[in-house]
């Protein structure tokens, strides 16, 4: 495995812009021929950068919902509940949980009230309040920059600098900063493989 470089972080950018951008593009924007980027992007695949190409679905203009951000206050003992719950909501866009237990969602509201929208899903018993602002307007920041960009070791979550190794295993690119984590990791792997049959 080798480092990221600025070009991959071009790549990505430009992914990130258009994920069905044409690689003759992408090729004339970094200055490699198309083949090179193909080869280029497998790469950050198998490194498990890329994860795969996605749709960005705007709902608020498919079906005229309302964009709301919504904080659940979850009972200490139920924000696990809360948050598998919430994600189930019909319009949910992103949700996630702060240091302090309150899951916090981004959604676009189909025709109900806020309360019947999360009747549906959430029992309101397992919250201590919930508060829900209707947005006037949200973007995603897509962008990328090399400052802080690196890839981490599954192991021991030390930045991956210089030569790293890459394995699949278990049907699962993962990457390790040196060879006696990618060891550890597979021999434990292998154990719970062991242990289950």
């Amino acid at each position: 495995m080798r480092d990221l470089d600025d070009t991959d972080l071009e790549i990505l950018e430009l992914l990130l812009e258009d994920a069905r951008r044409p690689y003759r593009e992408i090729a004339d924007h970094v200055g490699l021929t198309p083949p090179a980027v193909s080869d280029r992007i497998t790469r950050l695949e198998e490194q498990g950068i890329i994860q795969g190409f996605t749709i960005d679905v705007d709902r608020e203009r498919l079906r005229g919902d309302v964009p709301v951000l919504v904080e659940l206050e979850a009972k200490p003992d139920a924000v696990d509940d809360v948050y598998a719950a919430a994600a189930e909501l019909p319009g949910v866009d992103t949700i996630a949980e702060g240091m302090d237990g309150r899951v916090v969602v981004h959604a676009t509201l189909p025709d109900a009230t806020a309360r019947s929208w999360l009747e549906s899903e959430l029992d309101l018993g397992t919250l201590t309040g919930y508060d829900v602002t209707l947005l006037a307007r949200s973007d995603r920041a897509v962008g990328l920059s090399a400052e802080g960009f690196s890839l981490e070791c599954v192991v021991c979550d030390k930045q991956i600098t210089g030569d790293g190794v890459t394995r699949t295993v278990g049907g699962e690119v993962k990457t390790f900063c040196c060879s006696s984590c990618e060891a550890r990791y597979v021999d434990e792997y292998e154990a719970r493989q062991e242990a289950l049959e």
